[in-house]
């Protein structure tokens, strides 16, 4: 019992710095929030991104330094998930099996997902290129929504467009 207390005490003095240090992030992180996305969504950040498949798609997440991050993580992919290199997973889903979850967790990562059904939540710096599809094909009336900062959702842009993510200026 006696050797329980020093233990307890030293995992909470080692977890307090980095639970701070999560919660915290940089002053220059930005965030970007895509629901229900049909057509192309592309990140490229310093940070963490989250989020999920609902639909027909597609994502490959490179991830150039193994060391600096939890690197790529999937659910509901199974037997499609694939390595395309020591840097590179893609998983593709065909809209008829579960939902697939995607986290990518603090480190540098470059991810595209093309599809139908994108959910992402995104912080960090670095920038996102966003294309809807809704002029693509005439039977889709709406291509989703994002935001940046915590701003208003806008209808995804339907010929591309990047965004840059960093913190709001003036605040």
């Amino acid at each position: 019992m006696r050797r329980l207390i020093p233990l307890t005490v030293l995992a909470i003095a080692l977890a307090v710095p980095a639970v701070g240090y999560a919660v915290v992030g940089g002053s220059d992180d930005g965030t970007l929030s895509v629901r229900n996305g049909i057509g192309r969504v592309y990140v490229n950040i310093n940070g963490s991104v989250v989020g999920r498949l609902g639909g027909k798609a597609a994502i490959q997440v490179v991830d150039p330094n193994p060391n600096d991050g939890l690197g790529a993580e999937f659910s509901g992919c199974d037997g499609m998930t694939r390595d395309k290199s020591t840097s590179t997973t893609y998983c593709q889903t065909d809209g008829k099996g579960p939902v697939v979850r995607f986290r990518a967790i603090g480190g540098n990562y470059r991810i595209l997902i093309k599809g139908h059904g994108i959910f992402v939540s995104a912080v960090g710096h670095g920038y996102a290129t966003l294309n809807g599809w809704a002029n693509d094909d005439p039977s889709i009336d709406a291509d989703g929504t994002y935001s940046v900062n915590d701003g208003p959702y806008k209808s995804l842009p339907d010929y591309g467009g990047t965004i840059q993510l960093a913190a709001p200026s003036g605040g």
